[in-house]
Protein backbone atom coordinates (compact mmCIF):
# COMPACT_ATOMS: atom_id res chain seq x y z
CA UNK A 1 0.00 0.00 0.00
CA UNK A 2 1.21 3.54 -1.28
CA UNK A 3 1.89 5.90 1.98
CA UNK A 4 -0.36 8.40 1.99
CA UNK A 5 0.39 12.05 2.48
CA UNK A 6 -0.70 14.53 5.67
CA UNK A 7 -3.88 16.72 4.64
CA UNK A 8 -4.64 19.19 6.36
CA UNK A 9 -8.67 20.04 7.62
CA UNK A 10 -9.24 21.85 5.18
CA UNK A 11 -8.26 19.72 2.54
CA UNK A 12 -10.53 16.77 4.07
CA UNK A 13 -13.28 15.49 1.96
CA UNK A 14 -16.52 14.33 3.87
CA UNK A 15 -19.34 11.78 2.51
CA UNK A 16 -21.80 9.94 3.20
CA UNK A 17 -23.20 6.65 0.95
CA UNK A 18 -26.89 6.93 0.90
CA UNK A 19 -28.45 3.95 -0.55
CA UNK A 20 -31.40 2.00 0.34
CA UNK A 21 -30.08 -2.14 -0.25
CA UNK A 22 -28.68 -4.06 -3.05
CA UNK A 23 -26.83 -1.38 -4.42
CA UNK A 24 -23.29 -2.51 -4.61
CA UNK A 25 -23.19 -0.43 -1.14
CA UNK A 26 -20.94 -2.73 0.90
CA UNK A 27 -19.08 -3.66 -2.22
CA UNK A 28 -18.14 0.27 -2.86
CA UNK A 29 -17.33 0.67 1.29
CA UNK A 30 -15.40 -2.68 0.71
CA UNK A 31 -13.42 -1.27 -2.17
CA UNK A 32 -13.15 2.38 -0.42
CA UNK A 33 -11.44 0.95 2.83
CA UNK A 34 -8.89 -0.51 0.46
CA UNK A 35 -8.01 3.35 -0.38
CA UNK A 36 -5.08 4.58 1.11
CA UNK A 37 -6.49 7.81 1.67
CA UNK A 38 -10.12 7.02 2.35
CA UNK A 39 -11.50 6.15 5.71
CA UNK A 40 -14.87 4.68 5.70
CA UNK A 41 -17.08 3.05 7.78
CA UNK A 42 -19.88 0.63 7.48
CA UNK A 43 -23.39 1.25 8.61
CA UNK A 44 -22.61 2.44 11.99
CA UNK A 45 -26.07 4.07 12.45
CA UNK A 46 -27.76 0.92 11.87
CA UNK A 47 -25.51 -0.82 14.70
CA UNK A 48 -26.59 1.82 16.75
CA UNK A 49 -29.99 1.69 16.94
CA UNK A 50 -30.26 -1.91 16.95
CA UNK A 51 -28.21 -1.20 20.10
CA UNK A 52 -30.81 0.89 21.48
CA UNK A 53 -28.46 4.25 21.35
CA UNK A 54 -30.51 7.46 21.36
CA UNK A 55 -30.54 9.69 17.77
CA UNK A 56 -28.04 12.02 20.18
CA UNK A 57 -25.81 9.56 19.96
CA UNK A 58 -25.92 8.58 16.44
CA UNK A 59 -25.17 12.56 15.93
CA UNK A 60 -21.87 12.43 18.17
CA UNK A 61 -20.74 9.32 16.66
CA UNK A 62 -21.18 10.73 12.79
CA UNK A 63 -20.33 14.60 13.76
CA UNK A 64 -16.59 12.75 15.00
CA UNK A 65 -16.46 10.58 11.97
CA UNK A 66 -17.23 13.43 9.52
CA UNK A 67 -14.80 15.77 11.53
CA UNK A 68 -10.99 16.11 10.28
CA UNK A 69 -8.63 16.87 12.64
CA UNK A 70 -5.99 19.71 12.15
CA UNK A 71 -3.75 17.51 10.63
CA UNK A 72 -4.81 14.05 8.80
CA UNK A 73 -3.71 10.51 7.59
CA UNK A 74 -6.76 10.28 5.48
CA UNK A 75 -8.10 12.66 2.39
CA UNK A 76 -11.39 12.07 2.68
CA UNK A 77 -13.70 10.09 5.59
CA UNK A 78 -17.09 8.97 5.02
CA UNK A 79 -19.62 6.25 6.17
CA UNK A 80 -22.71 4.64 4.46
CA UNK A 81 -26.26 4.16 5.67
CA UNK A 82 -29.80 4.10 4.89
CA UNK A 83 -32.25 6.54 5.94
CA UNK A 84 -34.55 4.28 7.59
CA UNK A 85 -31.41 3.84 9.79
CA UNK A 86 -31.21 7.57 11.16
CA UNK A 87 -33.42 8.25 13.98
CA UNK A 88 -33.46 12.01 13.60
CA UNK A 89 -33.10 12.80 10.37
CA UNK A 90 -33.85 16.22 10.27
CA UNK A 91 -30.98 16.53 12.70
CA UNK A 92 -29.02 14.39 10.28
CA UNK A 93 -29.42 16.77 7.37
CA UNK A 94 -28.31 19.80 9.65
CA UNK A 95 -24.92 17.41 10.05
CA UNK A 96 -24.30 17.43 6.39
CA UNK A 97 -24.59 20.66 6.08
CA UNK A 98 -22.58 21.50 8.86
CA UNK A 99 -20.07 19.32 7.64
CA UNK A 100 -20.31 20.39 4.04
CA UNK A 101 -20.94 16.29 3.46
CA UNK A 102 -20.88 15.24 0.22
CA UNK A 103 -23.20 12.43 -0.90
CA UNK A 104 -22.60 9.15 -3.00
CA UNK A 105 -26.33 8.24 -3.83
CA UNK A 106 -26.24 4.50 -4.29
CA UNK A 107 -28.91 3.19 -6.84
CA UNK A 108 -30.20 0.07 -8.60
CA UNK A 109 -31.80 0.77 -12.15
CA UNK A 110 -33.59 -2.70 -12.45
CA UNK A 111 -36.14 -2.83 -9.59
CA UNK A 112 -36.63 -7.01 -10.18
CA UNK A 113 -33.13 -7.12 -9.50
CA UNK A 114 -32.71 -5.44 -6.82
CA UNK A 115 -35.93 -7.26 -4.96
CA UNK A 116 -35.27 -10.77 -5.82
CA UNK A 117 -31.41 -10.03 -4.64
CA UNK A 118 -32.97 -9.06 -1.24
CA UNK A 119 -34.63 -12.43 -1.56
CA UNK A 120 -31.76 -13.84 -2.21
CA UNK A 121 -30.01 -11.96 0.83
CA UNK A 122 -32.31 -12.62 3.52
CA UNK A 123 -31.56 -16.73 1.99
CA UNK A 124 -28.07 -16.23 2.53
CA UNK A 125 -28.51 -14.29 5.83
CA UNK A 126 -30.60 -17.33 7.19
CA UNK A 127 -27.70 -19.38 6.58
CA UNK A 128 -24.97 -18.06 7.08
CA UNK A 129 -25.54 -15.20 9.53
CA UNK A 130 -24.20 -12.61 6.82
CA UNK A 131 -26.11 -10.11 4.09
CA UNK A 132 -23.50 -10.59 1.41
CA UNK A 133 -21.27 -13.48 -0.24
CA UNK A 134 -17.85 -13.61 0.67
CA UNK A 135 -17.16 -17.50 0.32
CA UNK A 136 -18.05 -19.65 -2.77
CA UNK A 137 -19.05 -22.55 -0.53
CA UNK A 138 -22.28 -20.62 0.64
CA UNK A 139 -23.66 -19.95 -3.06
CA UNK A 140 -27.37 -21.19 -2.76
CA UNK A 141 -29.10 -23.13 -5.49
CA UNK A 142 -32.64 -21.35 -6.95
CA UNK A 143 -35.75 -20.80 -4.81
CA UNK A 144 -39.06 -20.71 -5.47
CA UNK A 145 -40.31 -17.00 -4.87
CA UNK A 146 -43.80 -16.56 -3.87
CA UNK A 147 -45.39 -14.03 -6.73
CA UNK A 148 -47.93 -12.27 -4.31
CA UNK A 149 -44.80 -11.67 -1.90
CA UNK A 150 -43.19 -10.10 -4.76
CA UNK A 151 -45.55 -7.96 -6.21
CA UNK A 152 -45.36 -6.55 -2.43
CA UNK A 153 -41.83 -5.91 -2.26
CA UNK A 154 -41.64 -4.45 -5.44
CA UNK A 155 -44.09 -1.71 -4.99
CA UNK A 156 -41.68 -1.30 -1.59
CA UNK A 157 -38.84 -1.11 -3.55
CA UNK A 158 -39.90 1.77 -5.30
CA UNK A 159 -41.60 3.87 -2.56
CA UNK A 160 -37.99 3.59 -0.86
CA UNK A 161 -36.77 4.49 -4.02
CA UNK A 162 -38.85 7.40 -4.47
CA UNK A 163 -38.18 8.61 -1.01
CA UNK A 164 -34.13 8.63 -1.54
CA UNK A 165 -34.52 10.39 -4.51
CA UNK A 166 -36.96 13.09 -3.12
CA UNK A 167 -34.30 13.02 -0.83
CA UNK A 168 -31.28 13.71 -2.44
CA UNK A 169 -32.64 15.86 -4.65
CA UNK A 170 -33.49 18.62 -1.84
CA UNK A 171 -30.25 18.13 -0.56
CA UNK A 172 -28.23 21.55 -2.00
CA UNK A 173 -24.79 19.62 -1.13
CA UNK A 174 -21.91 18.27 -3.69
CA UNK A 175 -23.44 14.64 -4.78
CA UNK A 176 -22.77 12.01 -7.17
CA UNK A 177 -25.13 9.20 -8.40
CA UNK A 178 -23.75 5.53 -8.90
CA UNK A 179 -25.68 2.90 -10.50
CA UNK A 180 -25.17 -0.17 -9.57
CA UNK A 181 -25.13 -1.32 -13.53
CA UNK A 182 -22.37 0.97 -13.88
CA UNK A 183 -20.43 -0.46 -11.37
CA UNK A 184 -20.92 -3.88 -12.54
CA UNK A 185 -20.31 -2.99 -16.54
CA UNK A 186 -17.32 -0.76 -15.73
CA UNK A 187 -15.61 -1.08 -12.31
CA UNK A 188 -12.75 1.02 -12.77
CA UNK A 189 -14.37 3.09 -14.85
CA UNK A 190 -16.92 4.15 -11.83
CA UNK A 191 -14.49 4.12 -9.67
CA UNK A 192 -12.48 7.28 -11.16
CA UNK A 193 -15.82 8.80 -10.98
CA UNK A 194 -15.96 8.08 -7.29
CA UNK A 195 -12.22 9.63 -6.35
CA UNK A 196 -12.44 12.47 -8.85
CA UNK A 197 -15.64 13.17 -6.47
CA UNK A 198 -13.57 12.92 -3.25
CA UNK A 199 -10.63 14.52 -4.46
CA UNK A 200 -8.47 11.86 -4.32
CA UNK A 201 -6.14 9.98 -6.71
CA UNK A 202 -6.49 6.60 -8.16
CA UNK A 203 -5.15 3.90 -6.81
CA UNK A 204 -5.81 0.18 -7.64
CA UNK A 205 -8.97 -1.14 -5.01
CA UNK A 206 -9.92 -4.75 -4.59
CA UNK A 207 -13.61 -5.29 -3.00
CA UNK A 208 -14.12 -8.27 -0.39
CA UNK A 209 -17.89 -9.11 -1.52
CA UNK A 210 -18.85 -11.60 -4.73
CA UNK A 211 -21.93 -11.38 -6.71
CA UNK A 212 -24.63 -13.42 -4.94
CA UNK A 213 -27.01 -13.26 -7.28
CA UNK A 214 -26.41 -14.64 -11.31
CA UNK A 215 -27.10 -11.67 -13.91
CA UNK A 216 -29.26 -13.94 -15.42
CA UNK A 217 -32.13 -14.46 -13.04
CA UNK A 218 -33.26 -17.80 -15.04
CA UNK A 219 -30.66 -19.40 -13.20
CA UNK A 220 -31.49 -17.70 -9.49
CA UNK A 221 -35.78 -18.18 -9.81
CA UNK A 222 -37.23 -21.40 -9.92
CA UNK A 223 -40.24 -20.50 -11.07
CA UNK A 224 -38.80 -17.70 -13.01
CA UNK A 225 -41.53 -17.81 -16.30
CA UNK A 226 -45.05 -17.73 -13.83
CA UNK A 227 -43.14 -14.39 -11.95
CA UNK A 228 -42.16 -12.75 -14.96
CA UNK A 229 -45.93 -13.98 -16.62
CA UNK A 230 -47.16 -11.34 -14.45
CA UNK A 231 -45.64 -8.23 -15.35
CA UNK A 232 -45.65 -8.38 -19.14
CA UNK A 233 -46.79 -5.47 -20.78
CA UNK A 234 -45.24 -3.54 -17.76
CA UNK A 235 -41.58 -1.69 -17.94
CA UNK A 236 -40.77 -4.06 -15.86
CA UNK A 237 -40.66 -6.94 -18.07
CA UNK A 238 -37.75 -6.18 -19.82
CA UNK A 239 -35.95 -6.04 -16.14
CA UNK A 240 -36.31 -9.79 -16.11
CA UNK A 241 -34.66 -10.72 -19.01
CA UNK A 242 -31.65 -7.96 -18.68
CA UNK A 243 -28.39 -9.61 -18.62
CA UNK A 244 -25.31 -7.60 -18.20
CA UNK A 245 -22.48 -9.85 -17.31
CA UNK A 246 -22.07 -13.37 -17.44
CA UNK A 247 -21.02 -15.36 -14.84
CA UNK A 248 -18.01 -15.05 -13.28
Amino acid sequence: MAISKIHLRHQVTPFVILFIERDGSTHMVSMLSTHPDILVDYERLDVMKQQGKSAADQLVWANNHLSPALINRYKALGFKTKLKDVIDLDAFTQLLYQKKAHIIHMQRQNVIKAVISRVNARRLHDKTGVWNLYDEADRLPAAVIDPEQFDLMVQNREAQDRALFDYVGQLQLPQIRIAYEDLLQDQDGTLRQVFDFLHVKWFPVEGKTKKNTSDDLREVVENYDELRTRYIGTRYESMFDEVLVADR
